[in-house]
């Protein structure tokens, strides 16, 4: 094959790049046997990588890592095999693109939500699109911060060797023109013989005119607005290819991105869409840590080479595209990470891709295996933020300070900080976990996917050789996939050694607040103390000033004796004295409590005898409808019918009422006892009507009936003056005496009586010593 003057010169440039990395590999791994030869001569075992170790010696451990890694050489990753037809041939179709075209982008373009977000600082500024270069000139540190962007483009051939895009001049340019000017174009020179088949495409930290530059150039490939709006969410996500889209951009692309959390590396600033620590700064007590995310897409070139079917039921196409994995390809990856830790090393050309999806899985790798970098390092920071000093099992003022909590709740701040952050890591993992196994199932491996890259090692020898690759490859990825596992799982370890120390913490700090609670409540005793003792004071001269007060005024005689003032002291103070000496005690308390209590009720007793002659009743208000009395509550049943319902208590009564004299009256009223008594005070508007065999009011009696008791009558209304017995003889229902009873008589004799007056009762037994207790109701 033949090269012009200008290829080989380039892969000349590469293999002297290429030399030297041999040379420092070989370095590197003549310090790790000799090391393994000196512990085998010391009979030291050599260490293990545990996870305390990847904490304590991060660096080491990632250069062991790297040097294994770059140590292992597979056929696959040095196949120089001239039978060009196992790698893509056809060459990608020649673009170019200008700065006027960008400027024309800018601002005609119908940009989204998310592209706004990212590019707001060059869709606000008019200024910008006037001048001459939109690109700054200035080589060094600029507004934009372009300055500190980089690339890694490279042009893969036929023979599967990606090389390096590098300036051909030596002229001095700043970084974003020197980004533009990769970018801007491929396959330019028809006259150049090694045309590229592929193009990979890296661009980290871009200012956002670089962005626009890359929405620009590769919109037509990719469908850009969804990557930006990849790069703005919060989340781990795949898109495989999607046949069945009405994009003709998704079909044909494969759109990975990975979002978790990063160190905010020294004069690194986060972009303005993601979420970052406000505080920057890293100190001893603090870690700044900002949201990064990166997007990686596969673009496959020319037509469709089959058509599958749509099985959905609700399908808006029923076929879909399914591109050549071998056509001309394109992989494009975008990364915002605020610091430095980026492999830059992932493509070198020592490797040879076959295909399109060879070379992106190759980038997703790279992508995993930074993200290990990244996530250990947020861990080994958290885990010194919460790690016990070095002098901490020697002095006391150390651990009480991280025992007990200060004003500030400095460490609970802490603790709660660090528990929290590793927990949305591990959710970050697991989304990176489970977005793979998603779209990179078996199917997808072994080439029996209808969708996703088909064709098995049957379809012919290039396929042959691509899924012995791609085996490889799986592995290598997996492995990386089995190290963010192992971060999740110390992450686990470390939480719980957060909780426990948090635990403690709070422990000792309940302890703490404990003894000051009880330090308080004897403070708050003493002075409950001290109040009582100047309250006492204060009442002991308060009678007294009351007196002097009195006896003090100027209208008083001077020459008048003492002895009225000694008796009015006397007969003051010694009550007031007494009374506040026996309410101090609980006995005393309830002493009076006792007398208030009967006093009350027999001072209204004696108001109502004084205000009786008045006309004065204190029976509730009733309504008198016709004949009888009716409540001014409304009943769902009769009271007769409710008073039997209660206790099913029913029997006759025989009664007979006798004058004064001792002779019988002309009627033989009867009652019936219906219900358990009420209490009630009957007055002078309550009436009991004997007539008609009806009831127009009850007799309430304030007592518990037994049998022999009397009932009479002060007066009737015409005045006769005849006292009436009435008294229970006979009957099959005898009142308890443990009962109390409400009694309805009803007459049968066509004489009508009416009772103006309360009745009373007389026992005529004795009851706990007392004899003839009386009542009323």
């Amino acid at each position: 094959m033949a090269l012009d003057a200008t290829t080989a010169k380039e892969m000349i440039q590469k293999l002297v790049e290429d030399k030297t990395t041999y040379i420092d590999t070989l370095a590197r791994a003549h310090d790790v046997l000799a090391k393994a030869l000196e512990a085998a001569a010391t009979g030291k075992e050599p260490p293990k990588l545990t996870p305390e170790l990847v904490r304590r010696n991060t660096e080491t451990i990632s250069e062991y890592e790297s040097l294994k890694k770059s140590s292992t050489f597979s056929p696959e990753d040095s196949d120089t095999d001239d039978n060009e037809s196992m790698f893509a041939q056809n060459p990608l179709p020649r673009e170019s693109y200008d700065e006027e075209g960008l400027r024309k982008h800018i601002q005609e373009y119908d940009w989204t939500t998310f592209d706004r977000d990212i590019l707001q600082s060059v869709l606000d500024n008019d200024q910008l699109l006037k001048r001459s270069c939109i690109f700054p000139v200035t080589i060094g540190p600029v507004d934009d911060r372009s300055h500190l962007s980089h690339y890694s483009i490279f042009d893969v051939g036929n023979d599967g060797a990606p090389l390096e895009i590098r300036r051909a001049d030596q002229k001095r340019v700043s970084r974003a023109q020197d980004i533009w000017r990769n970018i801007k174009s491929i396959n330019a020179d028809p006259d150049r013989q090694r045309q590229a088949v592929g193009r990979i495409t890296i661009v980290r930290e871009p200012s956002p005119l670089l962005f626009a530059a890359l929405h620009y150039t590769q919109n037509s490939h990719f469908d850009v607005d969804e990557m930006f709006k990849l790069l703005v969410e919060d989340k781990t996500r795949g898109f495989p290819h999607r046949p069945f889209s009405t994009d003709h951009k998704q079909q044909r692309t494969f759109v990975f991105t990975l979002d978790f959390f990063t160190v905010i590396g020294d004069e690194c600033v986060p972009a303005k869409w993601q979420y970052s620590d406000e505080n920057q700064g890293s100190s001893e007590t603090h870690v700044p840590l900002t949201r990064c995310s990166s997007v990686i897409g596969l673009s496959l070139s020319g037509q469709p080479v089959r058509q599958v079917k749509n099985k959905a039921r609700r399908a808006d196409r029923r076929t879909g595209n399914i591109y050549d994995p071998f056509s001309p390809w394109r992989v494009l990856s975008m990364q915002y990470y605020a610091d430095w830790k980026h492999s830059i090393d992932a493509h070198n050309s020592t490797r040879h891709y076959v295909n399109g999806p060879e070379a992106f899985l190759v980038t997703l790798r790279a992508e995993f295996k930074d993200a290990q970098k990244r996530l250990t390092e947020v861990y080994n920071r958290i885990s010194d933020l919460v790690r016990m000093p070095p002098n901490f099992m020697f002095n006391r003022d150390v651990r009480d300070k991280l025992l007990f909590e200060d004003d500030n709740f400095t460490f609970s701040r802490r603790y709660f900080w660090a528990h929290q952050s590793l927990g949305i890591m591990n959710e970050d993992i697991q989304e990176m976990i489970l977005s793979y196994k998603n779209c990179f199932t078996d199917p997808v491996w072994d080439g029996s996917s209808k969708v996703i890259w088909p064709g098995d090692e049957s379809t012919s020898s290039r396929y042959a050789n691509w899924r012995k690759r791609m085996k490889a490859i799986r592995v290598d990825i997996e492995e990386e996939i089995q190290g963010l596992e192992r971060i999740a799982t110390m992450n686990n370890e470390k939480m719980k050694e957060i909780k426990n120390l948090r635990d403690n913490l709070f422990s000792g700090t309940s302890v703490l607040e404990s003894r000051r609670s009880v330090q308080q409540a004897m403070i708050t005793v003493q002075q409950g103390h001290n109040i009582r003792l100047l309250t006492l004071v204060t009442i002991f001269f308060l009678p007294l000033m009351f007196v002097t007060s009195v006896f003090g005024m100027t209208n008083m005689n001077p020459d008048d004796s003492f002895r009225p003032f000694g008796i009015a002291t006397a007969c003051i103070c010694l009550p007031t004295y007494l009374l506040i000496g026996t309410l101090s005690t609980h006995s005393g308390l309830q002493f009076w409590k006792l007398k208030l209590k009967a006093f009350f009720p027999s001072l209204g007793h004696v108001f109502r005898k004084c205000l009786s002659p008045f006309g004065y009743r204190s029976s509730p208000p009733v309504s008198v409808v016709d004949n009888g009395i009716k409540p001014l509550s409304k009943r769902s049943q009769s009271a007769r019918e409710g008073m039997a319902a209660r206790d099913n208590v029913s029997g006759p009564l025989t009664l007979s009422t006798h004058a004064a004299d001792g002779s019988r009256l002309g009627h033989s009223p009867t009652g019936t006892i219906e219900k358990d008594f009420v209490p009630r005070t009957l007055t002078s508007q309550t009436t009991v009507r004997f007539d008609d065999h009806a009831t127009h009011g009850p007799m309430s009696l304030i007592k518990k009936l037994e049998k022999g008791d009397h009932i009479r009558s002060d007066s009737w209304p015409n005045g006769s003056g005849l006292e009436h017995r009435p008294t229970f003889l006979h009957g099959n229902v005898e009142p308890s005496p443990t009962m109390q009873r409400r009694d309805t008589y009803t007459s049968t004799d066509d004489e009508a009586g009416f009772f103006s007056r309360a009745w009373s009762w007389t026992s005529s037994k004795k009851k706990k010593g007392r004899k003839g207790s009386k009542g009323e109701c």
